[in-house]
């Protein structure tokens, strides 16, 4: 009778503590969901510019069409955050061209921490902040009338500085999901200019 109401009262105390572990692996289950090695391709229009706010000056090397990828690992954090690094890479289609001189993008690249709210079942708020470089090119001629000098010209420099992205990811599948997303980055001291970009973008990708 003793081992009986022994085993009633073990019973009665495992039954709750199993629903209760039950509950918490499917509350992590929704965080496992957007978790782990994730691989996209992203196509964006951005916009290159230095805006010198204080003497009313933009200095513009236009827009286009940015394409490329990014490559990330998330890890559960909690019941619905996910945290993890990331990096990407994207080519541009900026370029403006006068009097046989042309200025444009020859890539953005950024790496830094990727922070991920879970909404629903399929959603997720995400934002990104990290370091990334931007590259900006010179080439063909410049003729300079004060000196009556013609320049030649076929090189690059780099900056870099903050890059920062937020959006929204909507899954479709438990393996694939979309993007949608707007950034802002600034590289500093490219050939005297602290240049910005911004982006507003897709991507699509999967998580493995």
């Amino acid at each position: 009778m003793k081992k009986t109401i022994i085993a009633l009262a073990l019973a009665g105390v495992a039954m709750p503590a199993a629903a209760q572990a039950q509950d918490y692996d499917s509350s992590n289950a929704v965080a496992a969901d957007k978790a782990g090695v994730r691989v996209e391709g992203r196509l964006s229009w951005e916009r290159i510019n230095d805006p010198e706010e204080d003497a009313g000056i933009n200095y513009e090397v236009g827009s286009g069409i940015a394409y490329g990828g990014e490559i990330g690992v998330d890890f559960p954090v909690s019941e619905r955050v996910v945290l993890g690094p990331y990096v990407n890479y994207e080519a541009s289609s900026v370029e403006d061209c006068a009097d046989g001189l042309c200025v444009g993008s020859d890539g953005f690249w950024s790496a830094g921490i990727h922070a991920g709210l879970i909404t629903g079942q399929s959603g997720m708020v995400y934002a990104k902040l990290g370091y990334g470089e931007q590259t900006i090119y010179l080439d063909g001629e410049f003729y300079d009338a004060g000196t009556n000098t013609t320049f030649v010209f076929d090189e690059s420099e780099t900056g870099g500085g903050y890059a920062f992205a937020m959006g929204y990811e909507h899954g479709f599948t438990s393996t694939l999901y979309g993007r949608a997303e707007v950034g802002v980055s600034e590289a500093s001291d490219i050939y005297g200019f602290d240049f910005q970009r911004g982006h507003i973008g897709l991507s699509l990708g999967a998580r493995f």
